[in-house]
Order: C-alpha cells, then structure tokens, then sequence
C-alpha cells in the first residue's frame, strides 16, 4: 500500500504533551514561502498543528545566511509579513508602499508615510491583542538562544521596535543588531506553537542574519 500518496507522507503515531497518542505529520517550511526568511528549511513534527519538535537548515553553499543591506526598506519587508501573517493586509500593503518609496528614492515625503504607517499600527488595539504574549523573550531568554538585544519582549514589542528602526533608518543605541542567530536556536523557538503563530513569530524576530548551528553541522558532515 502506497505510504506517501502524491508525494505527502501519512501521519503517523506519537505520544503528545500530556502522554496520550495522536497522529505525528512532518512538514517542511521553506526555503521558497512568502513572508518566510529566503534560504531557510524548518522540518517539523506536528501533532495536530502544534509543532512537536523542529530542526532548521539553510539552503546555501557556506552554511550562513547574511545580508549586509539591512536598512529600512528590509525592516518594512519584515513588518510588512508580520502584518499580512497576522491578517492585516490593508496595513501590510501600506507597509509595502513606504518600501517601494524609499527603494525609489523619488518625490515621495516617506518620513511623513513612516510616521503615518507606525501611528496606524500602534493604535490597533486588535493587532496589539493578538500579538501580546507571542513568544515572550526576556534578557536570559536573549543570551541563551543567542539573540539580538531587539528580540526583547513579545511579537508586539518586536513589530513596533522593526518599525523604530525603519523610522531612525538605523539602530538606536542599545539595540545592536548582535550575532547572528544559530538554526539550533531558531528550531527551539517555535517548538510547542501551532504552525500559524511560528510563522508568526520567525516572521517578527527581524532575522536578517542566520548561521548553521552544530546540529545542522552534525547532520551535515554525520
């Protein structure tokens, strides 16, 4: 009997948080998915939608992602997918909007947009509701998994910190962009979240830098 029929494997069975058995599916997020980080691969186990456990990878030659252009008009890229993930498209587009203005360097009074656009979203009550408490992250939280200091707080804090940077069009003080973030970590992260809010929260952790962690190098070179 055909195990994987079109390509998609079958669940199977495993035990889940509380013990009990329940069907086990493994995805694979990426590399190619909109407002997902390019080059990235997250292998998941879900029991129903909940992420059981997780191994990340990148799809490059030299095992790091990097991208040295990290102005503003990346940061509204990444507002931009933390928006359309959250169902905002309206304020997605917007964000859009401003990007292209600033990669055009035209006319277009972008100060004035930015303001606008970060007036819209702080004042969204129902945005700030379903982003409060979305994978909380405080100081140790920040040294274990290798973070930057700017992943401080929840998914809401960390939207409206990419939208100060996109407005200051750098970092302020205090909010270094830091080391780059090790797929072990990142694979940790969004372990015990249904899918949806993973995406979510890969989405706001402003990832522009990544690294192969020791286990990618294990399964690498094992």
């Amino acid at each position: 009997m055909e195990m994987a029929p079109g390509g998609i494997p079958l669940a199977e069975g495993g035990p889940d948080r509380d013990g009990l058995e329940m069907d086990v599916l493994t995805v694979r997020l990426g590399p190619v998915l909109p407002h997902w980080p390019a080059g990235l691969v997250l292998h998941c186990s879900l029991q129903g939608d909940v992420v059981g456990s997780a191994r990340a990878e990148l799809l490059d030659a030299t095992g790091d992602l990097q991208n040295a252009a990290d102005g503003p008009a990346r940061r509204l890229d990444r507002v931009a997918s933390v928006l359309a993930l959250a169902g905002w498209d309206d304020a997605a587009g917007e964000a859009r909007r401003v990007r292209d203005a600033i990669l055009d360097g035209g006319p277009e009074p972008t100060d004035a947009m930015l303001a606008r656009l970060r007036r819209k979203v702080c004042r969204s009550w129902v945005l700030r509701r379903s982003l409060r408490g979305l994978r909380p992250l405080d100081e140790d939280d920040i040294d274990h998994h290798g973070l930057p200091v700017s992943a401080v707080g929840d998914s809401y804090d960390r939207l409206t910190r990419m939208l100060d940077r996109a407005v200051v069009a750098g970092d302020p003080p205090g909010h270094e962009s830091g080391p780059a973030i090790s797929t072990d970590h990142l694979a940790h992260l969004v372990t015990g979240l249904d899918l949806a809010t993973a995406r979510l929260v890969v989405a706001g952790l402003d990832v522009h830098d990544l690294r192969a962690g020791q286990v990618e190098h294990e399964v690498a070179h094992g």
